[in-house]
């Protein structure tokens, strides 16, 4: 998880870190400069010690040196002998070790020879200088400590032109070391190197000659005693140590008392207290100056950006607020510019209250557009009704609240019977404005809390509020139905109209709307299927038909695929003459695995849906060909009957496909009969009337079939180009026994026959029917008693035994017929 830092801070963090850095690098780079100062001076001082102690040594050197000549120049005279001079240097030694310091002294000849010499034995070192001496005739002086430390000199002295003598002399180094403490102020001490150590070995290895001030022996033994361990003499002679004591600071500084031969040294101890003290305290001057210094532009670094910052943290705080939609408050928090210059934040200030402003009015736009969204998306535009998203919302808040309610909740699916009529006949226009009026008409039918929606089309669901029982709900769904058989007015027309209403129940607090509204519409169906103009209660028994019904719609549909659709064609004869003169082509359907599908069963389900279209263009493509081998058989005066549905006859498509058939097959029109229903016709009797006339232009007949069992209007009838009426089976089969059935049939032939039509009747089962049809001059008959339609995969066999010279055999014609 990120952690927030404020943007000012971030910069104010970098500041500082910059500040900081700078400071720390400045102060570095001060004390450091102290540092080296403070080194410096030590190593000042150390140089200092060293070439004090090289001045003193070697003014000693001169002063012995000038001591020794003068000694033999001033007291003796040119020319004397060397035993003189030993004689002389023997009277003045006490002179010399009193008042001069002179330790010992030895005189040599100029081949060496001693010629006087206070000790005893002559120490070997004397004997290699006076030696040195003579080799180089010049002075040769060291430093040797052995009990104490002591200088020896040894110079050559003139005696005449020609002899010349060494005078060799020691004397203590207290008075030039004395002369060193008094110029360098330092506690001196004497060591000396026993075992003749390189330079790499360790200062410890040392040991101490003599301290030359013994009121400083204690402190310089405890000095010793504090120095590191691992201090090297070569560290130490090249740089000396720095020793910090309790609150004391010395620095050692060792010098070799003589460079060529370095068995002895000299420690300088100097008391660099004060100094030391005086360098820290002004490094923490330093450093308090620097911490004054940061935390003094870290405070005007804070003050200047103190503003900045603000209005950063302002702008900061301020701009999620727009994308909470917090306007109001937003342009509370947009502080007023008062500052003399401009700078990006203020033009980024700016931008952002323009932001706010354009956001503001675009989530305005958006709340108005998805209101009117909302109004498109739940309400129907029309009616103003509550639409199906509406529904499926309501029903989803109300289902819940069951538990509470103990009622029964129910779902009416409202569908008007005879809309389609009205759409058809006076136009769309006035079919929405009756859409109007009937919704005003089922608001006074429910209650205030009852709740209604138009599901689509002239399609409405009512779901009332939660009832005690069922038959509460039946009673609104009756008041609908009484209602609505009362004409609806619309623009001074009047309109009969029925209404088919499902109704769907449950006491579930859990049930599914989907379901509810499925449950409420199959319904529906079901009572149009039993003639609307009824309510129906849904029932278990409902779905399973449903399944079967969707089921055989989907396998039907495949049928044109896999050519399990065929016709079966029965015979049409002249009763007068027994002469076949045509067929009526019956749809058949011989399933895989169902075997015989029964028209009535699965014809319905074709009914307004594209597939009804497919297998009627199929059919009449079908008997194209059936009359083309007949014609080849020699039946040349052959019709073959085909229906057209409603939706086929309606369809544009219609009159550019007989046309192509035509052109396909010839010249078959006057052979092809197409059969309408009465119901086909009243669907949009003027558009059925014109298509008739140009297609009977085309050369096809028609018939209409059925006769007397629709609804239509003997005035539309003699306006139509129909040639032949079909009498229903219905009369035919009762015309025998019922007196009114045979009043129908000779009235509707007689008709017929004065309109300039031929009389077709059809389900003639025995000799009696066809003989009082023929006594009421009825001119084709078809049925059982002349022929079961016959399949089309066995047609042409079967006529080429029953058909002879034109005439169906086993019948003979009227004539011939017994009580005739």
């Amino acid at each position: 998880m990120q952690v927030f830092i404020s943007l000012p801070w971030k910069i104010l963090g970098l500041l500082i870190a910059g500040l900081l850095l700078g400071s720390v690098l400045l102060t570095y780079t001060w004390l450091d400069k102290l540092d080296e100062d403070f080194a410096k001076q030590q190593e000042f001082l150390l140089n200092k010690d060293a070439q004090q102690y090289k001045l003193l040594t070697d003014m000693l050197l001169n002063r012995m040196e000038t001591r020794l000549e003068s000694l033999v120049r001033f007291r003796s005279l040119d020319g004397q002998s060397k035993e003189q001079v030993a004689q002389l240097v023997e009277e003045e030694i006490e002179h010399l070790q009193m008042n001069w310091q002179v330790g010992d002294l030895w005189l040599f000849k100029q081949d060496g020879e001693l010629l006087y010499g206070t000790t005893s034995k002559t120490p070997a070192h004397i004997l290699r200088d006076k030696q040195k001496v003579a080799d180089q005739q010049m002075s040769v002086a060291n430093i040797r400590c052995d009990r104490i430390c002591e200088l020896y000199v040894s110079v050559p002295i003139l005696l005449g032109q020609q002899s010349w003598a060494i005078l060799s002399s020691s004397s203590s180094l207290l008075e030039t070391l004395a002369y060193l403490n008094q110029a360098t102020g330092a506690d001196l001490a004497l060591f000396k190197d026993t075992a003749n150590h390189q330079r790499g070995s360790l200062f410890s290895d040392l040991r101490l000659q003599e301290p030359l001030a013994i009121s400083k022996k204690h402190k310089l033994q405890y000095v010793l005693s504090q120095m590191p361990e691992n201090l090297y003499l070569k560290d130490m002679l090249e740089n000396g140590a720095r020793l910090e004591l309790e609150d004391s600071m010395l620095l050692l500084n060792l010098l070799p008392l003589q460079q060529e031969q370095q068995s002895a040294y000299l420690l300088l101890m100097h008391d660099i207290t004060e100094f030391s003290r005086a360098h820290k305290a002004y490094q923490q001057r330093v450093l308090w100056i620097a911490v004054s210094v940061f935390l003094l532009l870290l405070g005007l670094f804070f003050w200047l950006t103190r503003r900045f910052r603000r209005r950063l943290v302002s702008l900061a705080g301020s701009l999620p607020l727009l994308a909470q939609k917090r306007y109001q408050d937003f342009h509370k928090r947009q502080s007023q510019a008062t500052t003399l210059f401009r700078d990006e934040l203020e033009i980024l200030q700016d931008s952002a209250t323009s932001l706010g402003e354009e956001l503001e009015r675009l989530d305005g736009q958006v709340e108005a557009y998805t209101r009117e969204l909302e109004n498109i998306a739940m309400f129907d535009k029309l009616t103003g009704l509550p639409n199906r998203n509406k529904l499926s919302f309501y029903l989803g808040d109300i289902l819940p609240t069951l538990v509470d309610k103990h009622g029964i909740l129910s779902v009416l699916f409202l569908d008007f019977d005879n809309f389609r009529k009205i759409n058809d006949s006076h136009g769309h226009s006035l079919g929405d404005d009756f859409l109007v009026t009937v919704t005003k008409e089922l608001y006074l039918c429910i209650e205030k809390e009852d709740f209604i929606c138009r599901f689509g089309g002239d399609e409405f669901v009512l779901v009332l509020a939660p009832r005690k029982d069922e038959r509460q709900i039946l009673k609104v769904a009756e008041a609908i139905q009484r209602r609505f058989c009362q004409p609806v007015q619309v623009q001074n027309l009047s309109f009969h109209v029925s209404v088919s209403i499902g109704i769907s129940v449950t006491m579930e607090p859990t049930a599914e709307p989907e379901e509810l509204i499925r449950q409420a519409d199959m319904a529906m169906y079901h009572a149009k299927d039993q003639g609307g103009n009824r309510p129906c209660l849904y029932n278990e028994q409902m779905y399973r038909a449903l399944t079967r019904r969707t089921q055989l719609e989907e396998e039907v549909r495949e049928a044109l695929n896999y050519d399990e659709l065929s016709f079966a064609l029965q015979p049409q004869i002249e009763i007068l003459t027994g002469r076949l003169v045509g067929f009526e082509a019956l749809l058949r359907w011989i399933h895989p695995q169902k075997g015989f599908v029964p028209p009535d069963e699965f014809i319905p389900l074709l009914e307004n849906t594209e597939s009804m279209l497919r297998i009627g263009y199929w059919g009449l493509r079908k008997a194209f060909e059936i009359l083309q081998r007949l014609r080849a058989m020699g039946l040349m005066g052959c019709k073959i009957a085909v229906n057209l549905s409603a939706e086929q006859m309606l369809d544009s498509r219609l009159g550019p496909y007989l046309q192509e058939l035509l052109a396909e097959f010839g010249p078959y029109a006057q052979w092809v009969e197409l059969e309408l229903t009465e119901r086909t016709l009243v669907m949009d009797i003027d558009h059925c009337l014109g298509i008739m006339h140009q297609l009977r232009e085309m050369g096809f007949s028609f018939s209409i079939d059925d006769f007397g069992t629709g609804y239509s209007s003997l005035s539309y009838l003699k306006k139509m180009p129909v040639e032949v009426i079909k009498i229903d089976r219905s009369f035919v089969a009762g015309m025998l026994e019922n007196h009114a059935d045979y009043q129908i049939v000779s009235s509707t032939i007689a008709m017929v026959h004065n309109l300039g039509m031929r009389v077709v009747a059809e389900g003639v089962e025995n000799k009696d029917q066809l003989r009082c049809l023929n006594e009421l001059d009825c001119e084709i008959g078809q049925g059982y008693y002349i022929s079961r339609p016959i399949m089309e995969s066995d047609l042409f066999s079967i006529l080429s035994s029953k058909v002879k010279d034109g005439i169906w055999q086993g019948l003979g014609h009227a004539a011939q017929i017994p009580n005739l």
